[in-house]
């Protein structure tokens, strides 16, 4: 993949978090890299590895950004597991915990996908494109 620069259209938040990205990777992908995130604020890392409008709307978020099929799989994930809770009639608290578990896993990849849409102009339909730890 060829890394393509970011616009300087992007607000300045998506800026900080392609930088850092472009510069070391995801957080835990160097020994470089770990010290970045460590010495950032703990609002700077939170603003890095969570995104609170992915968590709240969720496929919608992903297909406003324009990463559509990744939105196709976290709303793919969210009817399987509502299938499967429904057949096995879990308690209604438990239904709701795997809802929010769905909507960790929108706010957790949410950033690191929509810098490889940007940048590398991923069309991958991997929610989870490039967040598995390499060696």
């Amino acid at each position: 993949m060829s890394q393509q620069v970011p616009s300087p259209a992007l607000a300045p938040s998506w800026q900080k978090r392609f930088n850092f990205f472009s510069t070391y990777g995801l957080p835990n992908s160097s020994p470089e890299a770990k010290a970045a995130y460590k010495s950032l604020s703990f609002m700077d890392k939170m603003q890095l590895n969570s995104n609170i409008l992915a968590f709240l709307f969720g496929p919608i978020y992903f297909f406003v950004k324009g990463m559509w099929r990744k939105g196709l799989t976290l709303f793919g994930i969210a009817v399987a597991v509502m299938v499967v809770l429904t057949v096995l009639n879990v308690s209604d608290g438990l239904a709701r915990g795997a809802g929010i578990g769905v909507s960790l896993i929108a706010m957790s990849s949410a950033n690191y996908a929509y810098y490889l849409h940007v940048v590398y102009r991923s069309e991958s339909w991997n929610l989870f494109e490039g967040l598995a730890k390499r060696r």
